[in-house]
């Protein structure tokens, strides 16, 4: 027999007991939405009356910072409600009292829990929307809501419910699951944050025993956390004005799947309150059948994260005996510690000791798996016939030059690495030099892999190899990507007879240097000033036209695509080169371009046309092939104490002989997979003050390091 009380007066009752979480929410959304639009609107009417800002300019940063996304208070308060009211609308369960007396009364289980579960999103989410009624009036009252704005905010409105829904309906589980708050707050966090751990984990683990891990950004792990996955909800598209400003199809997507989701763990929660026994409230654990799986999932991260803490104290040599001692402390503690939680006993430590050794057995093997390599992630690569394409990003070839970013900033690029963007655009078709290079790489690893962990590329062995670090993508015709870094000898003269030719290409040309990769672009532009570095000083020039632009563009072009491996082992730039954009609309963004510095590129002695024409611009470039120009080098030498025993070089025939060998220091490591530089000691080129303009005579040092002459 059942009540005939309705739901809507079980959700009565259930209010009469929650009146704290309501007032937290009212206050807490007051200060999160009319404060701060009240701030806000003071803030941008005094910069409107002074002539600050344009009111379209204002009307997007108070719908974006008050109503939007980047209202951090308001996203915070949504969080924070989601998890009070979860634990707080559940702790009936968790009352022994409590579960008795409803036990007791015939209404169905469900009915009470629905009507708990209901209230706590009525909680939150409908001072959360008062709140911003109120703040959509106070911005409207000046001006500063649109029509566009408000589709705006009711888009927000609609992605953070689904995010509040998302934490709200796990903690909601982890309450159902145990029968202690406590408890179920540790459960919270371990349903939350579970997978992005064990992500997280296998990187760690990866990174620590395979040299050849190419380190991408870990996208994929935010959607893995309700808390996490709440930000990447709201990851819109907010620059330039409030025309451009909403979301992406992306984002409904993502929520789409997120509210189902919601929907499936309610579902389950649904069912579990049937079953679960009246007699839980007070212990740890509901359900006695699923004390052991949840055991072995937290002892496996754990135990793993003390295997790797333990090592990273090391230098590589001891990994070994140090991850065998963390994995064995991490599998004891683990196993004490939920023991006792489970039983609220210090003396269960020594319970259930079968789900433990299952614990140890499956991290042992994950742990194995990583040392020995079983599957060939460092030492094998995908057949030669399968593969149809590849890509080869050389950091160490125009190091510094990370202008590719630019080009590509937008929705997704935001989350790539340069080397990502880099790879992802490339494409070699003649893949027979990139294999070489990976034959090479695996055999350094085979070599090396049991140092523990990659070795840095400037650490010599016994036989004392140069090696430089490359990253590469081979990709078979269904579009499988294989990713990975790899360790290569650059003096070895077949590795670097497969670099030159794969350094020849246009895919890898157009993918390393910003002139050409963006030659029209550039050309095009409507550049505001000319800057040029070069040995410690800055040279500009202004009122540019376009023609002037479109010929040093055209002179710099021809002579980068003249560049040869050869020549980069042997000369290091002597200047570098960008452009001061007018502020505007960028043609390939179609939003207000902020940052107007865009690099160009670095110069070379060899660039003769290109400075000439820097030259017919007014720019002074000052060129370092005349020694006659040196007044005297100091050689920069200390002792063992750090006493500085320097020494001056005066005369003109060791001046004339040294001269040639020295590079500004600021460029030397510009191409450093292929030219080799001394850097100890150093030098201090001393310019006469006649060879130099008048305003630089202050500053006529340059510092310069020894360059190596390549064998051969």
């Amino acid at each position: 027999m059942t009540s005939k009380r309705s739901f809507i007066d079980m959700m009565r009752e259930d209010l009469r007991r929650r009146i704290w979480p309501i007032a937290l929410a009212l206050i807490g959304f007051f200060f999160a939405f009319p404060v701060l639009a009240l701030i806000k609107l003071e803030d941008h009417v005094n910069s409107l009356n002074q002539g600050l800002d344009s009111l379209v300019s204002l009307q997007h940063s108070f719908t974006v910072y008050t109503l939007g996304p980047n209202n951090g208070f308001a996203i915070a308060g949504l969080m924070i409600m989601a998890v009070l009211n979860a634990i707080h609308g559940m702790k009936y369960l968790h009352n022994r009292q409590e579960a008795d007396f409803y036990g007791s009364i015939p209404v169905l289980r469900t009915t009470k829990f629905n009507a708990a579960f209901v209230n706590g999103i009525l909680i939150a989410l409908l001072p959360y929307i008062l709140m911003q009624i109120l703040a959509v009036m106070i911005g409207a009252s000046r001006g500063f809501i649109t029509g566009e704005g408000i589709l705006f905010t009711v888009e927000t409105l609609v992605l953070e419910t689904v995010g509040f829904l998302i934490i709200y309906t796990v903690i909601v589980l982890a309450c159902v699951l145990t029968g202690h708050t406590a408890v179920a707050v540790a459960a919270g966090g371990v349903l939350s944050f579970a997978l992005p751990s064990y992500m997280v984990l296998i990187e760690a683990y990866k990174s620590m025993f395979f040299i050849t891990l190419y380190e991408e950004t870990m996208n994929k792990t935010w959607y893995l956390c309700p808390f996490t996955l709440f930000m990447n909800i709201l990851v819109s598209k907010t620059d330039g004005g409030l025309s451009q400003t909403g979301y992406h199809l992306k984002n409904v997507l993502t929520a789409a799947v997120t509210l189902v989701i919601s929907i499936v763990i309610y579902l389950i929660t649904n069912k579990l309150v049937k079953i679960r026994p009246a007699e839980a409230a007070g212990k740890s654990m509901s359900f006695e059948k699923t004390k052991p799986f949840i055991k072995v999932i937290i002892m496996i991260p754990v135990a793993m994260t003390f295997g790797a803490f333990f090592p990273s104290f090391t230098n590589g040599s001891t990994t070994y005996p140090w991850l065998v001692f963390g994995l064995i402390v991490g599998i004891i503690l683990g196993h004490a510690v939920i023991e006792i939680i489970y039983e609220f006993d210090f003396k269960a430590c020594m319970h259930h000791i079968p789900s433990g050794l299952v614990a140890a057995v499956i991290t042992a093997a994950v742990a194995l798996f990583f040392v020995f390599d079983f599957t060939g992630y460092d030492t094998k690569l995908p057949d030669r016939d399968k593969t149809v394409s590849a890509a080869v990003f050389i950091p160490g070839i125009e190091n510094g030059m990370y202008g590719r970013g630019y080009a590509l900033y937008g929705e997704e690029s935001y989350y790539m690495s340069d080397s990502d963007i880099c790879m992802s655009n490339m494409n070699l078709t003649d893949i027979d030099d990139v294999y070489v290079l990976a034959r090479a790489g695996c055999d350094y690893a085979k070599k090396y892999r049991w140092h523990g962990s990659a070795p840095d590329k400037n650490i010599d062995y016994e036989d004392n190899p140069g090696y430089n670090q490359i990253s590469l993508t081979l990709r078979n015709a269904s579009g499988h990507e294989y990713k990975r870094s790899y360790y290569i000898d650059t003096k070895d003269a077949e590795i670097f007879d497969a670099l030159s030719r794969i350094y020849s290409t246009e895919a890898f040309r157009k993918n390393t240097y910003e002139v050409l990769a963006d030659t029209d672009k550039l050309q095009d532009a409507d550049v505001n000033i000319i800057r040029y570095d070069s040995s410690g000083y800055t040279e500009t020039a202004d009122s540019v036209s376009r023609k002037d632009t479109k010929r040093l563009v055209e002179a710099m072009t021809k002579e980068t695509e003249a560049l040869t491996l050869d020549y980069l082992r042997e000369e290091a730039p002597i200047g570098y080169l960008e452009f001061e954009l007018k502020p505007g609309i960028t043609p390939e963004e179609d939003i207000t371009y902020y940052d107007t510095n865009r690099p160009v590129g670095y110069l070379y002695p060899s660039y003769t046309e290109t400075l000439s024409i820097l030259k017919d611009l007014g720019i002074d470039v000052r060129e370092r092939n005349d020694p006659g120009n040196v007044d005297y080098v100091l050689k920069l030498i200390y002792d063992d104490d750090g006493n500085d025993i320097s020494e001056r070089i005066s005369d003109r025939a060791e001046i004339e002989k040294l001269f040639p060998d020295l590079v500004n220091q600021d460029y030397a490591a510009v191409n450093y997979a292929v030219f080799e530089a001394i850097h100890v000691p150093s030098y201090e080129v001393h310019y006469k003050p006649a060879s130099i303009r008048e305003e630089y005579e202050g500053s006529n040092v340059e510092f310069c390091v020894q360059k190596v002459k390549p064998e051969g």
